[in-house]
């Protein structure tokens, strides 16, 4: 597996490596470059080096320095295509936990495939598991109390995506021993997976612990038809969109399918789950 960080780099990289030929083209030192930008020369190689995102603003100056003002537009675009596809949480969430729910990634995508190591996959979690998640999700990143509103927007979209999608759900089975709530809407969460297996829609795999693994451990991560992969880490939400990245996390999720079972062992393993939350 790639990093789910390198479709970003890829292209923070493509704009330093394309800024950095154009002042070689040019024929100008870093130094001259960074008079002629009105800026002091270490930032020059900072964006070189890419330990400095440039601006806008950076990237006009360097192409007219350069005398290729013509192609500032595009290396722009392509700098803010990168910001979106690695979004800090604390930008993600500045609308609130609500707006979060309601993206429309969800209403355009039509075969959804969802990889869970610990939270349990939001589009099947029952009011009062959604509850509880969002609520230590709101606590832990400090955000204002909307999680009522977050809940029903999520419980909304659930509804649809199960209505209009064809969902596959692989889950490790350590997750469904990790409490987001109290251990009876926990159990109530486990529960309700019991009942959704076996609908026409909906494949629902179980990862057993001992299964013997084709790829490493993943980060959890939800595949929306074969156009982007969303990868959450603690402190971004991710969007994989190159090509073969994708490529590679469906393979990655077809290989781990083959190691998850269905049907009546998978209920049998949610049993023993809710059985060891009762007890």
């Amino acid at each position: 597996m790639t990093s789910p960080l390198s479709t970003a780099e890829e292209a923070h990289k493509a704009v330093a490596d394309r800024l950095t030929a154009m002042m070689e083209d040019a024929d100008l030192s870093g130094a001259r470059l960074a008079a002629l930008c009105g800026w002091d020369r270490s930032k020059t190689h900072r964006i070189i080096n890419r330990k400095t995102i440039p601006k806008p603003a950076d990237i006009r100056a360097w192409c007219t320095a350069c005398g290729r003002a013509d192609e500032a537009e595009a290396l722009i675009a392509t700098t803010r295509t990168a910001k979106t596809l690695y979004v800090q949480w604390t930008q993600y969430l500045k609308g609130g936990l609500g707006a979060a729910q309601r993206s429309g990634i969800y209403q355009e995508t039509r075969v959804f495939r969802v990889y869970s190591c610990g939270v349990l996959p939001g589009m099947l979690q029952t009011e009062a598991y959604a509850q509880g998640i969002l609520r230590t999700i709101r606590r832990f990143r400090g955000l204002p109390d909307d999680v009522d509103d977050a809940v029903q927007a999520r419980l909304e979209r659930s509804a649809a995506t199960l209505r209009g999608g064809q969902v596959s759900v692989l889950i490790e089975e350590s997750a469904l021993y990790i409490p987001m709530t109290d251990p009876p809407q926990h159990a109530a969460q486990l529960e309700h997976f019991i009942s959704l297996i076996g609908r026409s829609n909906l494949a629902f795999g179980i990862i057993p612990q001992m299964s013997r693994r084709p790829v490493w451990p993943l980060e959890s991560f939800y595949a929306f038809d074969d156009r982007e992969v969303q990868v959450e880490t603690l402190t971004a939400m991710v969007r994989v969109t190159n090509a073969t990245e994708i490529d590679v996390y469906l393979s990655a999720f077809a290989q781990l399918g083959r190691a998850a079972v269905y049907g009546s062992k998978a209920k049998a393993l949610i049993r023993r789950a809710v059985d060891a939350v009762e007890g």
